[in-house]
């Protein structure tokens, strides 16, 4: 038996097993094309292999061409394979050059079949025999294809294809890979053209671009295997991490979710599944979650999700979940869409946290400050009381004053019935004054839930200006406001707002005492800062704020008053950020203080 009955066969069998291997790669996964390319390439070279063996065998010049007329067909489509292999493996390569690769082979096969005995050969005229590795083979000896040249054309475009697509991956840091197949496919070519030129000069019976090509393969092969190797570590080190999740998620109430939006399918994990009070077998839909919201969430949770896959953007939202076991849970749910450029997303992966615990906290915290604004309300009326007493004394004297003067008009002979109208029109008036004045205090005295309505912002200046004057005529303070009628009206609590004005007037009028008179100003301003928000500012000529305290200002206990609590200002901004407005301080260039906080448009619309 012969060296070329053992090296051929092996060869083949060889390229047939790594073909049959990756085919049913290639049939698991077939979006990898690089799959698809290498399979077609190793059947290729089991063909070729064949082929050739049966060429260097032949009898007569006829069957010799014939069969090198056949050998065009496999070594087209592993020239072509090869090469949209680099592209698809490598990801580099330029698409021009494999197209203009796969269009000249297919030229070639068209010249191949209709064109002389074969692409190689116009035609053979004999044959000769000479010995090769132990056995006497068959020596072609006719006329060369002009056509030919078409090959040596497509060779020099796949060394050109392959040298800049491992060279461009080379740079993109696939160094082994791009070393591998670029040196391989260079040195198999070069081969390739000394048995060419070999054969060609009556040394050797055939090309032996079998045995070359399957150096091609088998370089493929092997940087393919390193892939394999490299899919197992990761699969092995993906069951580590997938166990250290489940163990994180378990223990850390954590729920997984993955959301395929072209079938409507939703799979969660265990914790998700436990929530939901269903089985893993179970389907799980869009509609069998929203189901479980609590129905006040429902609409707001369906609208956000709607929201964000409409405009492609992370989704944030947080509701109540209501379990199999009726029990009512608080979820934060984020997510995030998977989508291709130009494409609807297709897909929303996510997790869901338990934050019951953290919502009951944030409740008791409200409720408690709740108590602690309703008892800094009574301390801020106890304050007031005295001016509650000089408010209430003026109408209820003004009344007592007008009700004497009636009493002497009534025991006239002949009272002038005008005169009395116009003084019960005054008792009406002062006694409506009266009643504002109760009416104003009830509100502070009264613990109650945020009521928020919309009201003109100098209304509720004017207001609390009513509630405070008998304190500002106290002090000998002076009060000038600058509100422009055009601003558009604001939204919120008018009597925790009007306890926010009232503690930083009360403020102000503490920081000025001893003072000049003409330093005892109190300025308040007005303005739309043009993001939704009209600012108040309150501006004294006062001390000014200790640089010591600044830092801590609107902290509990803070406070530069020895008889004060240091609550004021805690709670004025607790206040504020229930409304979404902002409580800010800071000193004047020159003396005083300044106090503002901001308040939502009753439109809600932005103006910047």
């Amino acid at each position: 038996m012969s060296l070329t009955t053992i090296i051929w066969p092996v060869c083949a069998g060889l390229s047939l097993a790594v073909a049959v291997i990756y085919l049913l790669v290639w049939l698991k996964s077939p979006k990898q094309l690089e799959n698809l390319a290498f399979t077609l390439s190793a059947f290729s070279a089991t063909a070729l292999v064949l082929l050739e063996l049966l060429l260097m065998h032949a009898q007569t010049p006829a069957e010799y061409g014939q069969l090198l007329r056949w050998m065009h067909v496999p070594a087209g489509v592993i020239v072509v394979s090869i090469a949209w292999f680099i592209y698809f493996y490598l990801h580099s390569g330029r698409l021009w050059l494999a197209w203009s690769i796969s269009v000249l082979r297919a030229v070639i096969l068209v010249v191949n079949f209709v064109s002389g005995d074969n692409a190689t050969f116009r035609s053979v005229d004999s044959l000769h025999s000479i010995t090769f590795l132990g056995d006497t083979l068959s020596l072609p000896v006719g006329e060369m294809h002009p056509w030919r040249v078409l090959i040596h054309l497509s060779v020099v475009l796949f060394l050109i294809y392959v040298l800049d697509a491992s060279l461009v991956a080379f740079k993109r840091g696939k160094r082994r890979a791009a070393l591998v197949l670029g040196s391989s496919i260079t040195f198999a070519f070069f081969l390739s053209a000394v048995f060419s030129g070999l054969m060609v000069k009556g040394v050797l019976p055939a090309p032996l671009i079998a045995l070359v090509f399957s150096l091609i393969v088998w370089a493929m092969f092997f940087e393919l295997s390193f892939d394999l190797i490299r899919v197992k570590q990761i699969a092995t080190e993906l069951e580590k991490n997938q166990a250290r999740i489940n163990l994180a998620t378990r223990f850390g109430s954590i729920g997984i979710w993955e959301w395929d939006l072209a079938d409507d399918n939703i799979w969660a994990n265990e914790v998700s599944l436990a929530r939901l009070g269903v089985s893993p077998k179970d389907r799980i839909d869009f509609q069998r979650i929203l189901d479980s919201v609590h129905p006040d969430d429902r609409e707001m949770v369906q609208k956000t999700v709607n929201t964000a896959i409409k405009h492609v953007e992370d989704l944030s939202v947080e509701f109540r979940l209501v379990g199999s076991d009726g029990i009512e849970r608080w979820l934060a749910l984020s997510g995030q869409l998977d989508y291709e450029r130009n494409k609807p997303p297709h897909l929303m992966r996510g997790v869901t946290v338990d934050i019951t615990d953290q919502k009951k906290t944030e409740l008791e915290l409200l409720r408690q400050s709740s108590e602690l604004t309703h008892m800094q309300r009574i301390s801020t009326v106890g304050q007031l009381s005295l001016t509650l007493a000089h408010e209430l004394n003026q109408p209820l004297g003004a009344i007592l004053r007008n009700a004497e003067a009636g009493e002497l008009f009534i025991n006239r002979p002949s009272p002038d019935l005008s005169e009395l109208q116009e003084i019960l029109k005054d008792i009406c008036k002062d006694v409506q004054r009266a009643s504002n004045v109760i009416e104003s205090m009830r509100f502070l005295l009264k613990k109650q839930e945020p009521r928020f309505e919309v009201f003109p912002l100098h209304e509720f200046v004017d207001q609390t200006l009513d509630m405070l004057r008998s304190e500002i005529l106290g002090h000998r303070a002076a009060i000038q406001f600058y509100i422009p009628l055009e601003l558009p009206k604001v939204m919120g609590d008018k009597v925790q707002l009007q306890q926010v004005l009232i503690n930083l007037l009360m403020n102000s009028l503490d920081a000025m005492e001893g003072l000049p008179r003409e330093r005892r100003l109190i300025v308040i301003r007005a303005r739309d800062t043009g993001d939704g928000m009209i600012t108040l500012e309150v501006i004294d000529q006062g001390k000014g704020i200790p640089s010591e305290i600044m830092p801590r200002l609107f902290g509990p206990l803070v406070t530069s008053k020895e008889d004060g609590l240091g609550l004021g200002l805690a709670i004025s901004k607790t206040i504020i950020d229930h409304h979404q407005g902002t409580l800010k301080a800071g000193n004047n260039p020159d003396v005083g203080a300044r106090f503002s906080f901001s308040l939502r448009k009753a439109d809600g619309r932005r103006t910047a």
